[in-house]
């Protein structure tokens, strides 16, 4: 995905799904029965295993509103300061709102969402993926 194609997504699940998936680390895919037991899943796409006692960092499909309710939200700022990435987020989101004052300090969930998305991409693009 481009920067250019992130800062054009609206607000919704879309938008939401892929900060979860990229930004929060949630897998997002398809789970399926593997082993002997009825309680071990894996995902068919990332391979990751699971059961019926669920890994918290890794949640399959909780489609939190992250670009439309700001509690959401700040749990994704939270995961980009952990990842070391909270000045990449600031740079983003000043570019985004055009401001570094009043604007920025309100910004929108949306706008946080494409900050921290450009964030991680920023992030990957430094350490060669």
């Amino acid at each position: 995905m481009t920067r250019d194609e992130v800062l054009a997504m609206k607000p919704g699940p879309g938008l939401s799904a892929l900060v979860g998936e990229h930004v929060i680390n949630e897998c997002r895919h398809d789970f399926e029965r593997c082993g002997p037991n009825f309680w071990n899943y894996q995902c068919r796409k990332c391979g990751m295993e699971d059961s019926n006692f669920v890994k918290k960092l890794h949640v399959v499909g909780e489609n939190k509103p992250y670009s439309t309710d700001i509690a959401a939200m700040w749990e994704v700022e939270e995961m980009i300061y952990q990842k070391g990435l909270a000045e990449k987020y600031i740079t983003n989101l000043i570019l985004i709102t055009g401001s570094t004052g009043f604007h920025l300090v309100h910004a929108s969930p949306a706008d946080r969402c494409k900050a921290a998305l450009l964030a991680v991409m920023d992030g990957e693009d430094k350490r060669g993926r």
